[in-house]
């Protein structure tokens, strides 16, 4: 009977076991592939969020702008409105003024008229 040398156990180990390695490496490859794809999937993603982050602080910039203009104006904004308020009011007067006036106008205009 021949002897098994350590050269024969090294083919035998190695035709045993580079079918299964092969399978394994094609194994590693498809979830590298796939992984590579949903890697491209959260990267698309994340950039699409960074975007938006970038667009809203863009435009509460902007609100905070527009809320520091309105209140720079609100003063003057409620200034012009008593201002108007308070022209309102004359004009009321001086209508009612008016009113009194043609009254006392058209009973004497009657009064006139009767007379004759």
């Amino acid at each position: 009977m021949a002897e098994i040398t350590r050269k024969d156990i090294k083919e035998v180990v190695t035709e045993v076991l580079e079918p299964f390695a092969k399978a394994i490496q094609d194994d590693i490859e498809r979830h590298d592939a796939k992984l590579g794809v949903e890697t491209m999937r959260l990267d698309n993603r994340l950039a699409r969020v960074e975007y938006e982050v970038r667009e809203t602080r863009s435009e509460l910039k902007e609100t905070r702008n527009d809320v520091k203009w309105m209140k720079d104006r609100s003063s003057e904004l409620f200034t012009k409105l008593d201002e108007f308020i308070v022209h309102l009011k004359r004009q009321d007067e001086q209508l009612t003024m008016l009113q009194a006036q043609m009254r006392r106008l058209e009973e004497r205009i009657e009064k006139i008229e009767s007379e004759k």
